[in-house]
C-alpha cells in the first residue's frame, strides 16, 4: 500500500508543471549567484567551456595569458550586445564550436597563434551572447550579467588548470583526449536532437 501511495504522489507531482525557461533564475538565490551558476546550467555553454579549458591547458597555458584577456573582452562584448539581440539563438554555433575544439584536442596537433586567438574571440562572444537575461531589467540584469561573466571566466580557468596538470604524463594526456571524445559525442547528440526536432 505504501509503494502505491508513493507512486501516486509522484504522479501527482508530475501533473503540477511550472513555466519553463532556459534562462530563468533559480528562486531563492541572489542575482549575482544566479549569474555565476548560469554557465553550469546551460549544456551548450558547459560543453564549450570544458572543451576550451582542456584545449588551452594542453597547449602551454602560460603562453596564452593574452588570449584569456581576449576571451574576457569578447565575453564582455557578447554580454553587452546580448541586451540588443535578445531573440537571437546562438546555441547551434556554440555546439559547433564545442565540437571543433574537442576534435582539436582529440587529434592533438600544434596550431599557429592566430588559431588560439580566433577560438578565444569566437567562443567568448558566443558565450556572452548566450547569457542574455530577458526576464530581468535594470540593476538586477547588470548584476546577473556580471555574475555570468565571472562564472564563465572561472569555469574556463579552472578547467585549463586541471588540463595543464594532466599534461605531464602520457596516460593523463590520453585521459584528456578520452574526455574530449565524450564531450564531442555529447555535442553531436545534442545537435542530432536539435535537427530531429
Amino acid at each position: 500500500m505504501r509503494l502505491f501511495l508513493k507512486y501516486l504522489l509522484a504522479c501527482c507531482i508530475l501533473y503540477l508543471p511550472q513555466i519553463a525557461s532556459a534562462h530563468s533564475p533559480i528562486k531563492g538565490m541572489g542575482h549575482f549567484l544566479n549569474g555565476v551558476l548560469h554557465p553550469l546550467l546551460v549544456p551548450e555553454q558547459v560543453l564549450l567551456l570544458l572543451g576550451l579549458g582542456l584545449f588551452y591547458g594542453q597547449h602551454q597555458p602560460n603562453q596564452h595569458k593574452k588570449n584569456i584577456l581576449y576571451f574576457m573582452l569578447a565575453v564582455i562584448t557578447g554580454l553587452f550586445i546580448s541586451d540588443f539581440l535578445q531573440g537571437v539563438d546562438v546555441s547551434l554555433p556554440l555546439l559547433i564550436i564545442a565540437l571543433i575544439i574537442n576534435f582539436f584536442i582529440i587529434i592533438r596537433r600544434n596550431f599557429y597563434p592566430p588559431v588560439f586567438i580566433l577560438l578565444m574571440l569566437i567562443s567568448g562572444l558566443l558565450l556572452g551572447l548566450d547569457s542574455a537575461q530577458t526576464e530581468l531589467t535594470g540593476k538586477a540584469k547588470l548584476v546577473t550579467l556580471f555574475g555570468s561573466g565571472i562564472g564563465l571566466y572561472f569555469l574556463m580557468i579552472y578547467t585549463m588548470a586541471l588540463s595543464e596538470s594532466f599534461s605531464t604524463q602520457a596516460w593523463r594526456i590520453v585521459a584528456v583526449r578520452i574526455l574530449a571524445s565524450w564531450l564531442s559525442a555529447s555535442a553531436l547528440m545534442v545537435l542530432a536532437l536539435r535537427f530531429v526536432q
